[in-house]
């Protein structure tokens, strides 16, 4: 749990969000903040940041720091200053695209490296579930990268029509502060706002993720 928590009701929390160009991973987050979606792809140069507050489960309110990180900053001198005080990484990958799964490894063992071997709250999450039927990423294939990396279920998402976005979001969320989901509780929006980077602070890895039904 995020060293920013304390006994008051509010809680911080950073979240960083990593994987290859044209995931989805900016129309992700871009659909869980404001549930917004555009089919125009404009990359992201160096990263992009976001605050959404939520509230939880007992009357948690959560601010949430997102760091929306460009796919081209695998191996780049800033990568390690988007990590500062990282609380929860979410990798994002394409299910129609196989090789955007393959390089999660890649971007698995750059976070050891950059948080020196230490843990960290991870999720893996493949977007474009729309698209069941363009799938390359097999689903055994997906299942051996879990029991492998020591992770659990993987969460299918669609930033284009928001199937399974929230709810995976704020069910990741959850986990972290160990809270029950309060499926009544509705999400509040917030503005699109620049943060400051962080000294980078280790934490337990329970890479975390879940699989959901696919209509």
């Amino acid at each position: 749990m995020s060293d920013s928590e304390d006994d008051s009701n509010e809680k911080q929390l950073k979240v960083v969000v990593l994987g290859d160009s044209s995931v989805g991973k900016t129309n992700l987050i871009k659909r869980f903040c404001y549930d917004e979606y555009s089919r125009s792809y404009t990359p992201t140069i160096g990263a992009d940041f976001y605050i959404k507050r939520i509230t939880l489960a007992e009357n948690k309110e959560i601010n949430i720091r997102i760091t929306d990180v460009s796919g081209s900053e695998l191996n780049k001198t800033m990568f390690a200053t988007y990590l500062f005080k990282a609380d929860m990484i979410f990798l994002v990958y394409d299910i129609t695209k196989s090789e955007s799964f393959d390089s999660l490894i890649s971007w698995l063992r750059k976070i050891d490296e950059v948080l020196d071997n230490r843990t960290i709250f991870i999720a893996v999450i493949g977007n474009k579930c729309d698209l069941e039927h363009k799938r390359s990423v097999r689903l055994d294939k997906t299942n051996s990268f879990i029991t492998d990396n020591k992770l659990s279920n993987n969460y299918f998402v669609s930033a284009r029509t928001g199937e399974n976005v929230n709810s995976s979001f704020v069910n990741l969320i959850s986990k972290y502060f160990n809270l029950p989901l309060d499926k009544q509780r509705p999400i509040i929006k917030a503005e699109l706002v620049p943060t400051m980077n962080r000294k980078i602070q280790r934490r337990k890895v329970m890479a975390t993720n879940q699989s959901c039904m696919i209509q």
